[in-house]
């Protein structure tokens, strides 16, 4: 195991690489940063060590940067669990191939690229995120989220800014929508519980489409599926507000998936 520990007058820039294993980040109130890395139980004692050994860790002009080399063996990258304490509000950049993420505490941004790793988050101020087979699932983001996965799942509990995400096979999964959402999808489905303003444009090949819309507001709908079924719960007077002006625009476009349109649970 390694440690250190470095002193900061406020939030930090942090970029992590680690191939594989465990990132853990936490946000804390406290104005210091510490860098953990221990092999994980299973992995082969000897090329972690050296693996560690090797990392490069340094703080320097606010910004921390953890990055553990990539080693070939035979039975692949040793796995390290690496964990990170920073302050509040600081911003993190995490690349890694199998490693997964987890982030607790408030971060001020979140930008991570994983292939099967997966990530997740408390609190985050705005959110950039890739991964091929990874899964996501965000309990808050504040500000924008760009998101884009292949075949891994992605979950959006709360999002209190624009969305724009990009799905494969993958699901996306939104509960409650304060602004726009934007989306992409092949055979993945769509699903956002509740969306109250501005715009839902999502676009399917084979996924089927599920949108909630907050009560109260008035709808314009533009839907459409080449051979799906299309259904909206709404009655024909909740369409256009109170004085004709619709808050929300739903266009949603399928070419064999399902389309439905409800009114969203105002206790969710």
């Amino acid at each position: 195991m390694a440690s250190w520990e470095f002193v900061a007058d406020g939030p930090i820039g942090a970029e992590i690489k680690l191939p594989a294993g465990r990132v853990k980040v936490t946000a804390t109130p406290a104005q210091t940063v510490t860098v953990s890395l221990r092999p994980e139980p299973a992995a082969g004692s000897r090329a972690a060590e050296k693996l560690i050994a090797d990392t490069e860790v340094s703080f320097d002009g606010g910004t921390l940067t953890v990055k553990v080399p990539h080693r070939v063996h035979v039975r692949g990258d040793a796995s390290l669990d690496l964990a990170v304490e920073l302050p509040e509000g600081s911003s993190v950049a995490v690349n890694t191939a199998s490693a997964d993420v987890s982030c607790t505490g408030e971060l001020g941004s979140l930008q991570g690229h994983t292939a099967s790793g997966d990530v997740t988050a408390d609190r985050v101020g705005h959110a950039g995120l890739t991964t091929a087979s990874g899964d996501v699932r965000l309990r808050e983001v504040t500000g924008d989220t760009l998101l884009q996965t292949a075949s891994g799942d992605a979950v959006i509990q709360r999002a209190g800014g624009d969305i724009t995400a990009k799905t494969a096979s993958g699901d996306l999964i939104i509960g409650r929508a304060a602004h726009s959402v934007r989306a992409q999808a092949a055979s993945g489905d769509v699903v956002i519980d509740s969306i109250a303003t501005g715009m839902a444009d999502v676009t399917s090949v084979s996924g089927d489409v599920s949108v909630g819309v907050a009560p109260g507001i008035g709808i314009y709908l533009d839907l459409s599926s080449l051979s799906g079924r299309v259904r909206s719960e709404l009655d024909a007077d909740e369409q256009g507000g109170s004085r004709g002006e619709p808050g929300l625009t739903l266009r949603c476009n399928s070419v064999s998936g399902d389309i439905k349109i409800t009114r969203a649970d105002p206790d969710r």
